[in-house]
């Protein structure tokens, strides 16, 4: 990218960011980069087509992260981590990204087909990771793609709450590097939990062998919960949900 090109890009990125694609004008990005004003149509054809180039220019390094972790080593659930872990990292320090795909989801669904493809290179990674972890049982059952989604909306939604949070909404500032790890870590766990994916065992699930751990460590839990409902002991009062007729009285009962 040549040094024109990519300054109209940096340029483009912050005020996209900061006043959204239709508050953005053409002339305002080349007098912001110090460019003629035919450099938007001359190097990308459109602003439209700067705005998609933008998006790939936010995840061009996580893309890259992504492809030289395809091949390192260890289980489902290391490597589901990793990924998710890189996922939520490169969007927290980005986040003007999460505005950037939240207008287009929001603004210019027409737009969301491109957006696919853009995001394609790093959804296709977790999504045959996500089918090997079922394949293997350490993931529960479900479509790929909707884990892949929902693995997506998580650090997004955070991102915009947590930047704009008045100061006291939350039970630890953001903006400092503990802060900053512990969201970051809970977004990890909550949705690896939500995947199954720490040593769960759902194979063993789906055969009615044994129920996730809440520990998370695979085992079954001290008090594991039944797969079918237990009988109903009673109260002594009549069930209103039962249809079948009451016994009739015993004639030898003593009253």
């Amino acid at each position: 990218m040549n040094d024109t090109r990519t300054r109209l890009v940096n340029t483009a990125r912050r005020l996209f960011a900061r006043k959204g694609y239709e508050g953005t004008s053409i002339r305002a990005i080349t007098n912001a980069a110090g460019t003629n004003l035919g450099a938007v149509t001359y190097h990308f054809g459109s602003k439209e087509a700067l705005y998609k180039e933008v998006i790939r220019a936010v995840l061009a390094p996580l893309q890259a992260r992504l492809e030289q972790m395809a091949g390192e080593d260890g289980s489902v659930s290391e490597r589901l981590e990793r990924l998710v872990r890189a996922v939520f990292q490169h969007l927290w320090e980005n986040p003007d990204q999460a505005r950037l795909m939240v207008e287009v989801r929001l603004y210019h669904s027409e737009w969301l087909p491109d957006l696919t493809e853009i995001l394609a290179p790093i959804s296709q990674e977790l999504l045959r990771t996500v089918a090997e972890g079922q394949e293997g049982g350490t993931v529960r059952p479900g479509p790929p793609v909707l884990f892949v989604m929902s693995l997506m909306a998580q650090p997004v939604y955070f991102m915009l709450l947590t930047r704009r949070a008045p100061p006291g909404l939350l039970p630890i500032d953001p903006h400092t590097e503990e802060g900053r790890e512990t969201y970051l870590r809970h977004m990890v766990e909550f949705a690896l939990r939500g995947m199954g994916a720490e040593g769960m065992g759902w194979a063993r699930v789906a055969a009615g062998e044994a129920h996730p751990s809440p520990s998370g460590v695979g085992a079954p839990s001290a008090s594991p919960v039944p797969l079918e409902p237990a009988a109903d002991e009673g109260d002594g009062l009549p069930d209103p949900a039962r249809t079948d007729p009451p016994s009739p009285p015993d004639p030898d009962a003593k009253p």
